[in-house]
């Protein structure tokens, strides 16, 4: 049980975190229970409200492009710079927000000189990159381009040339967003970010006739304005607009020994995705279409909930790990895993149970026949089964990065990315279809939160103080209810004629109300706690 002391630094931190606390003497306050369900809310409305305007993007897209060949080429040419924007920036982010905290500790001189330093370092990084990036859009374009040919070559190359510029945008705000995460300024975090969606709208809708190019336009006008508001929101003492100031040495070396574990980490995990869909190539015809869109419905509900709160909770946990904090740590992870049960647990069984009308609704038009909503139903199915090990993945990791442990969740990365090829073999030899890639990730995922357990057991001591068995026995007959009650409703309109999508949203409002309703019915403060996390009118009892 250990936590690395103030001060610590490099090689120093890994050895601290073998250390005992001493005495735990921050209990969990309500403050910081009722801090974490109000971010949360605050993020998954934003989240969802970004998640309505990107629809509406993608309708726009569709209007304007089509299924067009430019719009291929600009999906092509975007996923380079998107990709490494997101790596980098996410590093950044997650490195910063527990030096954040250290550095605050330490005086708000030294607080001020570090984020001077580390948002300069940032800009000149980012921007070499850029710059180099622009430099060789020519054969950056020809490696992930190469099937296209010589005009549209062309034309992700003028395109590339435009995008690389999102690495400059996002990368260097990425330590203001880790500073707005860190001071729990969410509004304007995740306000900032409706930004992209709005100005790639007003793009299409005003300069439309400018073809893909509009569409690279909006994305930078978009990505520009979201760091302007974080800038702005940061303005002044928070965030110090000032060029380098010595040591800067120092604090450099803090966040590099951090950082790049994250990045290679964030490497391996993404790199996951690419594995599933070109081992699902020897697979019959339709086989990645269906992996993709069974994966992008799967992973909706985890982006809106479960990867909300784990953001809201980073910044608590910090703060409580710079605290040596054990106790309060413990506390807020049980309560964490309680509300990815309950999030994981009503999703997993509805998708169960409503996998088929779920893609019929969502895909059934066109091309997309009966067999392909067949097949991506059951690769759903197999995604869902797995949903409360990805969640608790997602949980797991903000743990052990505000603990510090970015090379044990590097390792596991790795050893993930091994076991997940191996079991995509496995199945694909002995059961195929795209079904075999997702039954591979729920195992692969499966048996890497049996080694988080085992981990964050040794570095925390979660179970030292078991959770009450209580309210995870009160979600489980919730979702039993919900369930029982849905398939009854289905069945009896089944029988009065009404079969497929016209018995199913009747079915899923049953599923639904008994669910939510029967977990508002309870008087438990923790159950109270996690309905508050998503619903405004929760509790603010812990």
């Amino acid at each position: 049980m250990a936590l690395p002391p103030r001060g610590i630094r490099g090689s120093s931190t890994r050895q601290a975190l073998r250390r005992p606390f001493g005495r735990e003497r921050h209990a969990m306050s309500q403050e910081v229970m009722d801090g974490i369900r109000r971010s949360t809310l605050i993020i998954v409305g934003l989240t969802l409200l970004d998640k309505i305007l990107a629809l509406a993007k993608e309708m726009l897209f569709a209007y304007r492009f089509g299924v067009s060949r430019d719009l291929d080429v600009f999906n092509v040419a975007y996923a380079f710079p998107a990709i490494l924007a997101m790596l980098l920036g996410q590093a950044v982010v997650s490195a910063l927000v527990p030096l954040y905290m250290t550095w605050r500790e330490r005086g708000p001189g030294e607080l001020s000189r570090n984020l001077a330093n580390l948002g300069s370092a940032a800009i000149l990084f980012f921007l070499v990159l850029t710059v180099a990036c622009a430099f060789w859009s020519e054969p950056i374009m020809a490696v992930i381009g190469y099937g296209f040919p010589e005009g549209e070559k062309a034309l992700g190359e003028s395109l590339v040339r435009l995008l690389v510029w999102l690495i400059f945008l996002e990368g260097g705000a990425a330590v203001l967003a880790g500073v707005l995460q860190a001071d729990k300024s969410f509004a304007a975090l995740y306000g900032a970010q409706l930004c992209i969606n709005l100005a790639i709208i007003a793009a299409l809708s005003f300069f439309g006739d400018m073809g893909v190019h509009a569409l690279a336009m909006g994305f930078l006008i978009g990505t520009g304005v979201k760091a302007l508001v974080m800038a702005v929101v940061l303005r002044g003492a928070r965030f110090p607009l000032r060029p380098p100031r010595p040591p800067v040495t120092p604090c450099l070396r803090e966040f590099f020994l951090l950082a790049w574990p994250l990045v290679i980490g964030g490497l391996v995990v993404n790199s996951n995705i690419l594995v599933d869909q070109v081992m699902s190539t020897e697979l019959p015809s339709g086989s990645v279409s269906a992996l993709r869109y069974a994966y992008r419905i799967n992973d909706l509900p985890l982006q809106l909930f479960v990867v909300a709160a784990a953001k809201a909770i980073f910044p608590f946990v910090s703060e409580q790990a710079e605290a040596r904090d054990a106790l309060g740590m413990r506390r807020v992870f049980w309560r964490g895993v309680l509300f990815l049960c309950m999030v994981s647990a009503g999703m997993t069984a509805f998708v169960l149970i409503f996998s088929t009308e779920i893609v019929t609704l969502l895909l059934r038009r066109g091309a997309f026949d009966d067999q392909a909503v067949a097949s991506t139903a059951l690769t759903l199915s197999w995604y869902a089964a797995g949903m409360v090990f990805a969640s608790y993945a997602v949980l797991n990791g903000v743990f052990f990065t505000a603990l510090r442990k970015n090379m044990t969740l590097m390792i596991v990365g790795v050893i993930t990315m091994v076991c997940n090829a191996f079991f995509n073999l496995w199945f694909i030899r002995t059961i195929g279809g795209p079904e075999a890639v997702a039954m591979s990730t729920t195992v692969t995922v499966a048996l890497t939160c049996t080694i988080f357990v085992a981990i964050i057991q040794r570095a925390l001591g979660v179970f030292h103080e078991p959770p009450r068995l209580w309210p995870f026995l009160q979600v489980a007959g919730a979702t039993l209810l919900a369930a029982g009650l849905a398939v009854a409703v289905r069945a009896g309109l089944t029988r009065l004629g009404l079969t497929g999508l016209w018995a199913f949203p009747a079915a899923a409002l049953m599923f639904g109300a008994a669910f939510l309703g029967s977990l508002s019915l309870s008087r438990d403060t923790e159950i109270r706690w996690c309905l508050g996390m998503v619903l405004p009118w929760g509790r603010n009892r812990t």
